[in-house]
């Protein structure tokens, strides 16, 4: 699957990975909040959760434990300006805001190859 939700109450950078993402072929779904999240989750799980720590209502290390609970095989890359915080979370990898898109592609592409869909 190749399909990446992005979990971050700024919408800029919901867009800003959506741009970045979409023109190389994956699928990119956008959550400002919690009970955003965790509906397109339950939804259909994605390949790829990239979340923002700092969440209007709830954390994101609380939120990560949901997510464990919902989706445990998913990786989850932390995006977050303080890359020291919350060293010992189970995450698939960090990416320090604010960051660089070229970044953000090879992190993505190492985590979650693109995979055509099939008929």
């Amino acid at each position: 699957m190749s399909s990446v939700l992005v979990v971050d109450d700024e919408r800029y950078i919901c867009w800003l990975v959506e741009e970045a993402l979409v023109p190389l072929g994956y699928t990119v779904r956008t959550a400002t909040n919690r009970e955003e999240a965790l509906a397109l989750i339950r939804q259909e799980p994605p390949g790829l959760i990239l979340l923002d720590l700092k969440l209007p209502q709830v954390s994101g290390t609380a939120l990560l434990e949901e997510i464990r609970r919902l989706a445990p095989e998913v990786p989850v890359v932390l995006m977050t300006g303080e890359m020291e915080a919350e060293e010992n979370l189970p995450v698939a990898g960090r990416l320090a805001k604010p960051f660089d898109l070229q970044d953000l592609r090879r992190l993505v592409e190492t985590l979650l190859p693109f995979l055509p869909e099939g008929p």
